[in-house]
């Protein structure tokens, strides 16, 4: 009698070994998942943020600094960006009163300062658009891989546009540049 229990006892253990395999394993793949989704929402969250300070940058520095991606490398948003972010995928642009684009190119050419001063009472709103960001799981690469993201979007009013801004209809924009990502 003894010598059967001793069996019984002994298969009880084996089932138990593979009972606590298989809930370990479901139990930890719920805990990676968790962790993973937390980790998505922050990046997520991290988008947000680099597209409002990409815009409040913007809005205070002068147009040919967020045109020659000086922003969108800054240290001030590669720092706070998640890890699959590219500055390609950050886009400023200067809009008017009635939300449209305004050629902001005209800044980094050889045009007369009447001309530039015309398009730069123009601007009223900057924005700050991330597009094309695809998030790479790391946990659970296998099962999941990448998830593209949708657009984040900011725009905020301009403000200084890096120099003096003319309020009045009769007043004329004066023309210059400022280094206000030096500092930063």
């Amino acid at each position: 009698m003894k010598l059967g229990g001793f069996y019984s006892h002994r298969r009880n253990n084996g089932l138990a070994v593979i009972e606590f395999t298989i809930v370990a394993t479901v139990l930890l793949l719920v805990l990676f998942g968790i962790m993973e989704l937390a980790r998505f929402v922050f990046s997520l969250q991290m988008l947000n943020e680099v597209t409002r300070k990409a815009a409040r940058l913007a809005s205070v520095c002068y147009v040919t600094e967020a045109d020659t991606s000086k922003i969108p490398s800054s240290i001030v948003i590669t720092s706070i960006a998640p890890a699959d972010y590219q500055p390609a995928m950050l886009k400023i642009d200067y809009l008017d009163i009635d939300g449209q684009t305004v050629d902001s190119s005209i800044f980094n050419s050889g045009a007369t300062v009447s001309q530039i001063d015309e398009e730069f009472v123009k601007i009223r709103f900057v924005r700050a658009k991330i597009e094309n960001f695809s998030f790479g799981f790391s946990l659970l690469s296998g099962l999941l891989g990448s998830v593209g993201t949708p657009s984040f979007e900011t725009t905020v009013p301009a403000e200084s546009l890096g120099i003096y801004r003319p309020i009045g209809e009769s007043e004329t924009a004066p023309t210059g540049s400022t280094d206000c990502l030096s500092n930063v």
